[in-house]
């Protein structure tokens, strides 16, 4: 199918990408296409104007400055599964993009676009979470910082307002390691669900624990509770059983076609188990 009509706009700047949004409230921001072509095609969505950033300098970087990383949102996904330096520093990020999807939509779909469209089963957003990722959201008004746990608001609704365009996501560098774990039913497909896991280890405690949470209810979920409960344990197969069923409790499963409830809450607990023993430095 074709999509319906609409107004193409490429502007070189954020700033002239803003002050165009500005008149035209009802326009989408353009940046892989892997999620928004495919809606517009189907008819899933139409909408009036299209906004590509692909064209603005500067927002496909990636840059580690003092103990922290900054990445574009146009930083492919596969580049971000390639880097060697966020492989070693932020082992959760590289093995998510490595998950996503297939090598084309990888070599196409953006980190920025995979957070923006407020898909619960995207495996970006359980990331950022897990890593208590910032983002620098700009508009014609100027910019704001929006932490990750504040900016996935419902489905396919994030905190972006209009106008407003996601700019930069950065991550600080703890020196922590991680794991990120999803069950599919085929190759290239959605989760059923996942979960990343984030740890700083002090010795054999945990210092600070990151866990976000894919397509576990109405958006990306950060396990606060399970988190709270971990820092200061140490990972005893107590410990992690009793934060298993804290992170079954912040989910909102429903029985459907991937699935029954119970199904899904054993799954997600044998995720995290096998998540937590396979993140480097835990004992096995």
């Amino acid at each position: 199918m074709f999509p319906d009509k609409f107004e193409y706009y490429a502007p070189k700047s954020i700033e002239e990408a803003a002050k165009f949004l500005d008149g035209h409230e009802d326009a989408k921001v353009l940046a892989g296409g892997q999620s928004l072509i495919p809606l517009l095609k189907l008819r899933f969505t139409s909408v009036p104007e299209i906004v590509d950033i692909g064209r603005i300098k500067g927002l496909d970087s990636i840059v580690f400055q003092g103990s922290a990383v900054e990445i574009g949102p146009m930083v492919r996904t596969s580049e971000i599964g390639e880097n060697s330096s966020i492989r070693k520093k932020f082992p959760v990020l590289s093995e998510a993009a490595g998950h996503i999807a297939d090598p084309l939509v990888r070599n196409m779909g953006t980190i920025g676009g995979d957070i923006c469209h407020g898909d619960p089963a995207n495996d970006f957003p359980a990331v950022m979470l897990a890593l208590d990722a910032e983002f620098e959201i700009s508009s014609s008004r100027g910019k704001r910082t929006v932490k990750a746990e504040d900016f996935f608001v419902d489905t396919f609704a994030t905190a972006l307002e209009p106008g407003e365009i996601l700019t930069g996501i950065k991550i600080q560098d703890t020196g922590s390691s991680g794991r990120y774990m999803k069950y599919k039913k085929y190759a290239g497909d959605f989760s059923i669900l996942g979960i990343a896991v984030n740890l700083l280890m002090d010795g054999k405690k945990v210092k600070k624990a990151g866990i976000g949470l894919t397509n576990c209810g109405a958006t990306a979920i950060k396990a606060k509770d399970a988190e709270k409960f971990m820092n200061g344990k140490d990972l005893s197969d107590e410990n992690i059983e009793k934060a298993a069923e804290l992170i079954v409790k912040a989910c909102d499963f429903m029985d459907d076609d991937n699935g029954s409830v119970k199904f899904k809450e054993k799954l997600l607990k044998n995720l995290f188990v096998k998540a937590v023993k396979g993140i480097g430095g835990v004992p096995k």
